[in-house]
């Protein structure tokens, strides 16, 4: 198996002394043959521990897809260590749930816009700091989180804000027979602590993981506190429509390591209608027709009355369409971004982690 040549690589290099390099890992395991030149597939129906063994040769395959880390010359080990670590582990935890799925996400990113610098210090921040995910987050430190967890529940369990989940996702995948309907009450909302500033969060098995770092960065910033949470609100409710789309996408498709752009072999099947660049986009544009760049936002004079009615209006089942020119808020160009598996703050032409 794919990871346990890792193991073997790794350690060697390690004793060694040398670098380790994903291009020697390559041409070792010889991944790249013509049959072998796409994802793993990981089943959303499988339990916990199952996607976590499992997820590993998932996550070594996407690795070795990845143009970029080929690239790349090489690593030293000590970067490595916690990945080595982890693929070695048999014991596991919701923090080792929530850094497999992580992981799995670091390799699809695309990073072809980068230089190889930038590249390297996208990987290098992922490897160093992945075991940084904290899921054991106590959301009693600020009563904001309480108040979030409570936005989630409500809008879980108001069906005009699940059904047009629905309906967006329908546009993309062939819809389950009746039997197999998500039911959004075993969605669960994970706030994790971390390393990492600009990652908003992601999406799992059942579940939404969002950061706490970047909502506290938020309310540290010198602007009123009536905008800072309204902004922080909408915000949220972005990224669990962003996210909770990721979800019903791979629940569909029984997929976890699924990317909406690849669709090609379910479109073939009949479970899929088409492609699109970043399923999560195209959700926001369903549900808002825009997408918002809240946190550039924050930092401008944004129509603060309309924004609060409009997040009144959401909290009370009523969905419309946002006007960002009324709400003088930034509108993202999604075209400038590097496709990947994480919900995550813009800056430049790279997120920072």
């Amino acid at each position: 198996m794919a990871a346990r040549k890792f193991l073997a690589m790794f350690t060697e290099a390690e004793q060694k002394g040398q670098f380790f390099s994903f291009k020697d890992f390559i041409c070792a395991i010889g991944f790249l043959t013509p049959d072998k030149r796409s994802k793993l597939p990981l089943n959303y129906s499988q339990s916990m521990s199952e996607i976590i063994e499992n997820s590993k040769e998932s996550i070594i395959r996407n690795f070795c897809l990845n143009p970029t880390l080929e690239k790349i010359p090489a690593f030293d080990t000590c970067v490595l260590r916690d990945l080595a670590e982890f693929f070695a582990r048999k014991n596991y935890s919701e923090n080792d749930l929530a850094q497999c799925l992580f992981l799995l996400h670091v390799g699809k990113t695309d990073c072809h816009k980068l230089d190889e610098n930038k590249a390297f210090s996208y990987f290098y921040d992922c490897f160093s700091n992945f075991r940084s995910i904290d899921t054991q987050f106590d959301i009693t430190q600020n009563e904001l989180f309480i108040e979030l967890r409570s936005i989630f529940s409500n809008l879980m369990n108001t069906r005009v804000f699940t059904e047009a989940l629905i309906k967006s996702i329908d546009k993309i995948v062939s819809p389950k027979n009746n039997a197999e309907q998500f039911n959004f009450q075993n969605l669960k909302l994970v706030f994790f602590s971390s390393k990492f500033r600009t990652v908003y969060g992601y999406s799992g098995k059942d579940r939404l993981y969002v950061n706490v770092l970047p909502i506290f960065e938020n309310l540290e910033k010198h602007i009123s506190q009536d905008k800072k949470l309204t902004v922080i609100k909408l915000n949220f409710i972005r990224l669990i429509v962003h996210e909770a789309s990721h979800v019903l996408l791979r629940f569909r498709l029984d997929d976890l390591n699924l990317s909406s752009p690849f669709l090609h072999r379910q479109i073939k099947e009949g479970k899929a209608l088409k492609n699109v660049k970043e399923c999560g986009f195209e959700t926001e544009k369903d549900f808002f027709k825009v997408c918002v760049d809240w946190e550039a936002s924050m930092g401008r004079n944004i129509n603060l009355k309309y924004c609060k009615e409009y997040l009144d209006k959401i909290l009370n089942g009523v969905l419309l369409d946002f006007d960002v020119q009324l709400a003088n808020a930034f509108k993202l160009n999604i075209e400038d971004f590097h496709s990947s598996g994480f919900s995550f703050r813009f800056e430049q032409d790279l997120f920072i982690l």
